[in-house]
């Protein structure tokens, strides 16, 4: 019934308010699941975002819901996600229509690299920035700035085009409302709990937190506190207890950046620009998002050694040597010459290369040839099977000129006649991939197998899942590794049982690590995954003090005694703080439980 709490569940293939067909799982959070989707008249890929059934007849979430909805709208700005439909469908369920993203989070970013160099995060930050000075100049404050609400995508030949997300807690200019004071139970000061945090609390503003009235300078701190852990590796303040926390960023001095990363070595003018920034009152800050563009500009004309040149994204690693781009240009040719005499990093030249050999195959492909015999793991067989559309050729053809998008647009086009023919899908799937529309990509390759299950042998295809399964953007890891599970699953594929038992049993990537073991004990090779590493790598990399005694309990549980040396060390994992490098036991929450177990293990 309209207005009614929603009971939606979608499945692929369903169509949403006449409008929307599902055709995948991006992901899920607390109020909501996303969807892959497709406008079903033009044929354009979007995420739908749709509020879990059981918390949408609560008012506050679906005001926050709607909040969201709106302050998105109003907001035209190419650094901020864009917000295309919003409705409610028949049964009352609230859906929200936005840009479909491929990217990496910023938190991601930071789990895996740890810190980046400050040009870098200057020029992430501006980005963030940009968006922030148009929704302040709209009336709108974020509230929620933090690293897991940006996301950085490929745009303009820019790797780091950050774009920021979630206005889902955004206040207006004006409205009226009193803020909310934080009374945060939780022992993880990240989490933001439902109708009671507003704003993350390490990331918060003092007056935000105690609930003071704020303006756009509280997005500025919040900014402040993201540039501080980009640079350094760590946010200015940590504690177990979160009203620890708020008090420390309303009254504790914020650390140097010596104090924290002895090693880092940044011009003093970047370290003054972020703690003017972090100032308690919002009067001694940067007053504006706009006044510190201007600022971030100025000190990296000032430090950079050639003013007139941008500083590259990424930069600070070192160039391709020379001879190593000679050797590329000997062997494969101009095309990757090119590729590699030019300033990228190691990964981008791994794609490079493979796009290069996989565009020679599917040139064969479209001709009808067999593989170079040049070509690593090249075989005999025929890449052009006997029975095949003149669709596929001419698609396989387009891509081979390097033409993704117009391969992929004239399959599209007729699609009505290669939408059961698993070769032409196979090169949809190609082409997707070349383009960097990697969920497409897999709904494409997955079609093609389910109607030819031979086709899971495709060498470029492997290819392309491997580079997803690397990729930093967790939704296209998850669908790669769901992906895995399909090939088991239909074909029996030993390669795909082989690498999900892998990275569920040894991927320092913990996200990564905990969704291939589900998808590996859902195709039933539980029974293969190493769970004394799994668990191990639980116990050192565990964000929260909680992961890691969960992580206790099951080594406890899987009574292994090789894991008494590590619950041993645990203990007494130690970190320098402070001016004196006071030694902090940052597992002391583990004592008991760690000292417990290894008793256990020892009787055993």
């Amino acid at each position: 019934m309209p207005g009614s709490p929603g009971t939606t569940t979608p499945q692929i293939g369903d169509v949403l308010d006449s409008r929307y067909r599902i055709t995948g799982v991006l992901g899920a959070g607390g109020m909501g699941c996303v969807y892959l989707a497709e406008h079903v008249a033009i044929r354009r890929p979007l995420a739908l975002k749709l509020l879990h059934p059981e918390v949408g007849g609560i008012d506050e979430v679906t005001k926050r819901f709607e909040r969201e909805a709106f302050a998105i709208g109003q907001m035209d700005h190419p650094n901020c996600v864009d917000v295309s439909d919003f409705g409610r469908l028949q049964d009352g369920t609230l859906y929200m229509v936005l840009e479909l993203l491929d990217g990496v989070l910023l938190s991601d970013l930071l789990e895996q690299e740890g810190r980046v160099d400050w040009k870098r995060a200057f020029h992430i930050a501006r980005h963030v920035l940009s968006a922030l000075a148009y929704a302040h100049d709209a009336g709108i404050i974020h509230r929620d700035v933090k690293p897991e609400n940006v996301i950085l995508v490929e745009k303009d030949g820019d790797p780091d085009f950050a774009k920021i997300l979630d206005f889902g807690i955004a206040k207006l200019y004006g409205d009226g409302k009193s803020e909310e004071v934080v009374l945060l139970s939780s022992n993880d000061p990240k989490l933001t709990q439902l109708g009671v945090t507003i704003g993350t609390p390490t990331y918060i503003a003092p007056e935000q937190a105690f609930g003071l009235p704020i303006d756009g300078r509280a997005d500025l701190y919040s900014l402040s506190v993201m540039l501080y852990e980009m640079i350094t590796g760590v946010p200015p303040f940590d504690a177990d207890e979160v009203s620890a926390l708020l008090r420390m960023h309303a009254s504790t001095e914020v650390p140097a950046f010596f104090e924290v990363a002895p090693d880092l070595r940044v011009p003093e003018a970047v370290e003054r620009l972020i703690r003017d920034g972090l100032e308690k009152k919002p009067e001694d800050r940067t007053p504006s998002a706009t006044l510190y563009i201007g600022r971030i500009d100025d000190v990296i004309a000032r430090e950079t050694s050639c003013p007139s040149v941008p500083p590259e994204p990424g930069s600070g690693l070192r160039e391709i040597s020379a001879i190593v781009a000679e050797g590329v240009r000997a062997t494969l040719g101009p095309a990757v010459g090119r590729v590699a005499a030019k300033r990228k990093k190691p990964k981008q030249i791994l794609v490079a290369l493979l796009t290069v050999l996989g565009l020679t195959m599917l040139s064969a492909f479209a001709m009808g040839r067999r593989v170079p015999e040049y070509l690593p793991g090249s075989s005999d067989l025929p890449l052009l099977p006997p029975k095949h559309g003149p669709e596929a050729e001419a698609a396989a053809d387009l891509l081979s000129q390097g033409r993704p998008q117009e391969a992929a647009a004239y399959l599209m086009e007729h699609r009505k006649k290669v939408d059961d023919e698993p070769y032409a899908q196979m090169v949809l799937g190609h082409a997707h991939a070349s383009a960097q529309r990697n969920i497409q990509a897999l709904s494409a390759y997955e079609k093609a197998i389910s109607i030819e299950p031979d086709l899971a042998q495709d060498r470029l295809m492997r290819t392309n899942v491997e580079l997803l399964l690397h990729k930093k953007a967790p939704g296209v890891v998850d669908a790669a590794l769901e992906f895995l599970g399909m090939l088991v699953s239909k074909t029996g594929d030993r390669r795909a049982e082989d690498q999900l038992v892998d990275l569920a049993s040894f991927s320092k990537v913990s996200r990564t690590r905990h969704k291939a073991v589900a998808v590996a004990e859902k195709v039933g090779l539980g029974d293969r995954i190493d769970r004394l590493s799994s668990y191990l790598l639980d116990l050192e990399h565990g964000a929260t003090c909680a992961d890691r005694k969960d992580a206790v309990a099951k080594l406890r549980a899987l009574g292994n005694k090789k894991a008494i040396p590590d619950l041993r060390k645990a203990r007494k994992r130690i970190r320098a703080e402070g001016m004196l490098k006071r030694k902090v036991n940052t597992n002391a929450c583990l004592r008991v439980d760690a000292t417990e177990a290894t008793r256990y293990l020892q009787s055993l």
